[in-house]
């Protein structure tokens, strides 16, 4: 009896998988292409709710960069490349929709196609037209507008065609719709949603567009948006296995996307971007509907109207000024000069990278290096200070010159500035006296000091353009110049170089007594402070600051005469620098090296560095600055930066703003 039952058992359940093993054959084998084909039917009649980027705003809330909701046109894929089956299919559909013969389907196909090509490129005009704020373009524009949507439709054939021979087999953005013309306005949108009956392949799609009320102003601060590259996709999206197709295609980076290219966009990419959402549809009705998600807002240390008018101060000249925070280190405002519009970014990519002269492109407060000069004697002083070489009373002899006229001269004062202590030769911008101060210190002992400083590393915002300084070693220089070098490094000279980031942060670090804080710029999506204490006693630190402020306030300082002439209300410590800078020799040919042509040409740029570095106010430091102007002829750091601080601080003490109170 039990025998017999287990029996029935067993052969229950042999039954039963062998159920389950035709079902599943039945299922993948008989009905498999019927039920793909559903499925890629149902992806096909999913609509993509394009996600709202999160907006970039100042410290006072002014909105830098935010989505503007607009029009975007879209066209077939088979109808970019003229898929002979799709066109057929089309064609059937025109016979039985018009009641034609096939040969006048045919025609009218065509009339289509024409109608479609004609509006795509009349929709890339209104969408240049907007950007230039014109309502009629001039021919060359016309013929750049068309260029670029043609550079669109190529680039997508080619894409297209080369992820199908990676996969063997179509892909899905073979059979859908692609972005060729974004932008457009609702006029736009309703001129040609009455056309579209008339056009084949076309559809014209809600969609939004990156945009930058304040222009040119903090553009390299906040970056710029481009279209997703290859290397993106493959960098940043989940795979296949993880989630569902909605879960991943909500988060994953398509064909067309934004993503943050540069300064703010790109560093905080993570928090900006939003997610996708879906609307399925079935039978003409909506099955399904999850809303897109807008992206997180990141908020800026940068006051966006001091940065417009800081900007004026430099007058059209190229360089770059810094103002940073004493206390927590944000950044009020970082000009860099030349700037460029970023709402036309793409539009002016090829004049903008073709300006090898003055590289507007280029963000100067953290990526260029420049010589610092005579900004780095306060940096010195401390460090001598700290190594016990000196006392704030010790005196050198400057003769004008260190041991012979030919070298290591005193260029302040040809004839020498006789006996003179610590505080006035940081008045009066020795440079004999902090040759003497780097040379007891030595090339290895000096360059700890301005690691601590953060000199070596990068500023520290994050941004992803960002450098580290050249603070030289031992092993870096020839050994017979080991000795020479230290001087050198004391007046900023030689192999050492910082961006203006690094030296406003030094700077601020002398007026905060030594207290080191990486500098912020972003609240949102940057990486953890650095915090350090050097060390710098009070009475070290104070007596640098004194020397400072005879910089500006006593006769004989290297910024008196200029800030006197209209001295502000706040007591200001400051420090002038000239530094010999290298030429810039323009690549003009773009061949990634210097030509005997371009060595010659007369757009060579040669000069001094102009520094004015400094904080305010003296018993209680609150901002700290940084001033460059680039390849001055004459004058100095004093003559062609000094009256641009002077006219910085009276900005921060000004009504208007009032840091400065």
């Amino acid at each position: 009896m039990y025998k017999n039952r287990l029996k029935i058992f067993i052969l229950a359940v042999v039954l039963l998988f062998i159920g389950v093993i035709l079902r599943i054959g039945y299922l993948q084998i008989v009905k498999g292409d019927s039920y793909r084909l559903q499925y890629e039917e149902m992806l096909r009649n999913v609509e993509s709710l394009p996600a709202l980027r999160g907006r970039i705003r100042d410290r006072n809330g002014y909105i830098l960069a935010y989505d503007e909701p607009c029009y975007s046109l879209y066209l077939d894929y088979r109808l970019l490349a003229s898929d002979e089956k799709w066109e057929q299919r089309q064609i059937r559909a025109i016979s039985r929709e018009l009641s034609l013969p096939t040969e006048s389907a045919r025609k009218v196909f065509r009339l289509r196609a024409d109608t479609t090509w004609r509006l795509t490129r009349k929709a890339a005009e209104l969408a240049r037209s907007k950007d230039l704020g014109v309502q009629k373009l001039p021919p060359a524009e016309v013929e750049a507008a068309r260029a670029d949507m043609q550079s669109t439709v190529s680039r997508i054939i080619r894409r297209m065609k080369r992820q199908e021979k990676i996969v063997g087999m179509t892909v899905r953005g073979q059979r859908q719709a692609h972005r060729i013309v974004s932008g457009l306005d609702k006029a736009a949108h309703v001129a040609l949603s009455l056309q579209l009956d008339k056009t084949v392949g076309m559809s014209v799609r809600p969609d939004n567009r990156r945009r930058y009320p304040y222009r040119s102003v903090a553009c390299h601060i906040i970056g710029f948006t481009t279209q997703v590259w290859k290397e993106d996709l493959d960098a940043h999206n989940i795979s296949p296995s993880e989630g569902n197709w909605f879960e991943r295609n909500a988060v994953n980076y398509r064909d067309g996307d934004s993503i943050g290219r540069a300064g703010i966009e790109m560093m905080c990419e993570k928090y900006l971007r939003g997610k996708r959402g879906f609307r399925v549809k079935q039978d003409r009705k909506i099955a399904k509907d999850t809303p897109a998600s807008q992206g997180q807002d990141v908020h800026l240390t940068i006051d966006i109207r001091l940065q417009q008018d800081v900007e004026a101060l430099l007058g059209g000249r190229n360089g770059c000024i810094v103002v940073l925070g004493v206390a927590n280190r944000e950044v009020l405002s970082m000009v860099s000069a030349p700037t460029y519009d970023v709402n036309r970014y793409q539009q002016d990519f090829e004049k903008l990278i073709g300006d090898k002269v003055n590289l507007p492109l280029l963000h100067r407060a953290v990526k260029k290096l420049y010589p610092p000069g005579s900004t780095m004697k306060p940096l010195a002083a401390l460090a001598g200070l700290g190594a016990g070489l000196i006392k704030p009373g010790t005196e050198y002899n400057c003769r004008g010159y260190l041991h012979t006229p030919e070298r290591f001269r005193c260029w302040h004062r040809t004839g020498g500035h006789g006996s003179i202590d610590m505080v006035d030769a940081l008045k009066r911008s020795c440079n004999v006296y902090f040759y003497k101060v780097g040379e007891g210190l030595g090339i290895e002992m000096f360059g700890e000091w301005l690691t601590g400083f953060g000199l070596g590393d990068k500023p520290g915002t994050g941004l992803p353009e960002e450098r580290p300084g050249n603070v030289p070693r031992w092993t870096d220089v020839q050994r017979g110049a080991v000795v020479g070098e230290a001087r050198f490094m004391a007046i900023g000279q030689g192999q050492m170089a910082a961006t203006p980031l690094h030296v406003a942060n030094a700077i601020a670090t002398v007026a905060a007594g030594g207290d080191f804080r990486s500098p912020i710029i972003a609240l949102e999506g940057g990486p953890k402070q650095v915090r350090r204490q050097l060390p710098v006693p009070s009475d070290h630190a104070e007596s640098v600051r004194r020397g400072m402020r005879k910089v500006v306030s006593e006769s004989g300082g290297t910024a008196n005469k200029y800030f006197r002439q209209n001295m502000p209300v706040t007591a200001v410590c400051a420090k002038t620098g000239t530094a010999t800078g290298s030429k810039h020799i323009p690549d003009l040919n773009g061949n990634g090296r210097v030509d005997p042509e371009e060595r010659e040409s007369t757009l060579v740029l040669q000069g001094d560095m102009a520094w004015c570095v400094g904080f305010a106010p003296y018993n209680n430091p609150k901002y700290t600055f940084a001033v460059v102007v680039e390849f001055v002829t004459s004058g100095g750091g004093g003559a062609n930066a000094g009256p641009i601080a002077r006219d910085l601080i009276h900005l921060l003490e000004s009504p208007k703003y009032g840091y400065l109170k």
